[in-house]
């Protein structure tokens, strides 16, 4: 029998075997991976360029505005109050009911007030007994000092009395009269036709005179009440035009030019500020109780305005992008004030002749190479 030859195989050769077998399997999947098509790899080093807008900014002088908040009222909107003291027995109408003139709105307890009526009757009856008898005892004295049987002094002094009592019984008659009068303040009635706007009493609360425990509301002219401080309202004279801002129906913000109407000279004395009053113009929908702000500016200063897109937003923190030297995107940190019609008011953070992008195709990132939108690629002149 004949032996066959055998040749053992090296590791080194074992390892290029499997490099030739392996190779071309690795190559079939990556082309069927890929439909068929080699991969390209990008280049090291590659750097990519975002197109973008910017403006040359530099500072001007720009209104300093202070906002107050404001309330649309009625013109003839009127507390009701009441004349008497008393508790409040009941109350006829609700917030929001539309009421006439001379219309029934609430009634006071008027208990104290009979009181008052019986204690006048009785003083006023012993007014009239105590006028009678100065009255008897005067024309008696009359009679016998004419007769000489008594002295002038004697009837002067019964004259004098009978004054007295004569002036007694008109108080006791004024004060009778001014009790009853009360009744009538004990049924408290609408000035004009209009709409309870807010009830500020419940019944079997105490009310007072001057109390306010109603707010009619008429159907008048609507306007701005405004509280300003001592700064804002040496600015202000009747006729300016003020801004004032609301939202509409859709709940968009808005604005409008209001004429200031009345300003109130005298402060208040817990807040320091002054109430001004401005007009509504007759097509808007505002209804009294509709909440308003209002500008007005106090001076002059020295700020840069960028467009409100330019204003980026990075972790709670305010800044816009600007380009450095080299045509890259840096972020600054700003500090804004008030928009203006489209614009931001920038503070501090920005100066003259600073870059700032407005718009970018793409996402900007610090340190993005930056070229115009409206030029060739590589070129960044603005």
């Amino acid at each position: 029998m004949m032996q066959q030859a055998t040749h053992p195989v090296s590791p080194v050769t074992d390892h290029r075997l499997a490099r030739r077998l392996v190779a071309p399997l690795l190559a079939g999947l990556l082309l069927a991976g890929c439909g068929g098509e080699p991969t390209e790899q990008p280049q090291a080093g590659a750097e990519n360029t975002i197109q973008a807008d910017w403006i040359t900014v530099d500072a001007g002088q720009v209104d300093d505005t202070a906002l107050f908040p404001g309330t649309v009222i009625a013109s003839d909107q009127s507390p009701i109050a009441s004349r008497m003291m008393g508790y409040v027995r009941e109350i006829n109408v609700r917030e929001g009911e539309t009421v006439e003139k001379d219309q029934p709105l609430l009634t006071i307890d008027q208990s104290d007030v009979d009181t008052q009526i019986r204690q006048a009757e009785a003083a006023l009856a012993k007014a009239r007994s105590g006028l009678a008898n100065a009255r008897s005892n005067y024309e008696r004295f009359q009679r016998l000092y004419e007769q000489n049987a008594v002295p002038k002094q004697q009837f002067e002094q019964m004259r004098t009395a009978y004054e007295v009592a004569q002036g007694d019984f008109q108080a006791a008659q004024a004060a009778v009269e001014q009790a009853q009068s009360q009744v009538n303040y004990a049924q408290i009635r609408a000035p004009f036709a209009g709409i309870i706007v807010q009830r500020m009493v419940d019944p079997g609360q105490l009310a007072t005179p001057g109390q306010p425990l109603l707010m009619l509301m008429g159907g008048g002219d609507r306007e701005v009440q405004v509280e300003v401080d001592d700064q804002a309202y040496a600015r202000l004279s009747e006729g300016d035009t003020l801004d004032v801002g609301y939202r509409d129906s859709n709940g968009n913000p808005a604005t409008f030019s209001a004429e200031v109407l009345r300003l109130v000279s005298a402060a208040d004395p817990i807040t320091r500020t002054h109430t001004v009053k401005l007009s509504v113009p007759s097509d808007l929908s505002l209804t009294p109780g509709n909440f308003v702000t209002v500008s007005v500016v106090l001076d002059q200063k020295a700020a840069i305005l960028v467009p409100k897109g330019a204003i980026h937003d990075r972790g709670g923190m305010q800044g816009v992008f600007v380009l450095d030297d080299e045509d890259r995107a840096r972020f600054r940190l700003v500090r804004v004030g008030q928009e203006r019609g489209g614009e931001v008011v920038v503070l501090a953070g920005l100066s003259d002749g600073d870059r700032v992008i407005t718009t970018a195709q793409g996402r900007l990132a610090n340190g993005a190479k930056v070229v115009s939108s409206n030029a060739s690629e590589g070129d960044a002149s603005s």
